[in-house]
């Protein structure tokens, strides 16, 4: 089963277009923490809706320093920066981005990364 990590974007897309499912056969979905809090200050009722197919994962100390650093320089908001540091520490198969900085400074660490488009298609 692939590992696939998601930042916010693809996941309130996916649920604002009523396909948020079809997320669930690419893999273990996994997003971090910041994630989680940005969908449920977007979403008010995710909080009480999110998939249990969709797991929280906390970053570990090393990864949590490397997404306040790119956060800090201001190459990524916080939410892309835990989605990339949280796929560099599970070695996620798949990195989900609609954010066009954000694919691209993942490309750079080798991280292969799809957005909300390559789900539906």
């Amino acid at each position: 089963m692939r590992r696939v990590v998601s930042d916010t974007g693809p996941i309130l897309h996916l649920g604002e277009a009523q396909v948020l499912p079809l997320l669930q056969p690419t893999g273990d979905v996994l997003i971090p923490k910041a994630v989680d809090l940005e969908l449920s200050r977007y979403q008010a009722a995710w909080l009480s809706e999110r998939r249990p197919w969709i797991q929280v994962l906390e970053l570990v100390a090393s990864y949590d320093g490397e997404a306040v650093q790119w956060q800090q320089a201001e190459l990524l908001h916080r939410g892309e920066a835990e989605a990339v540091a949280l796929a560099r520490q599970i070695a996620a198969d798949w990195l989900l981005t609609d954010d066009a900085a954000a694919r691209l400074f993942a490309q750079s660490l080798d991280l292969e990364v799809h957005g909300s488009l390559g789900i539906v298609l």
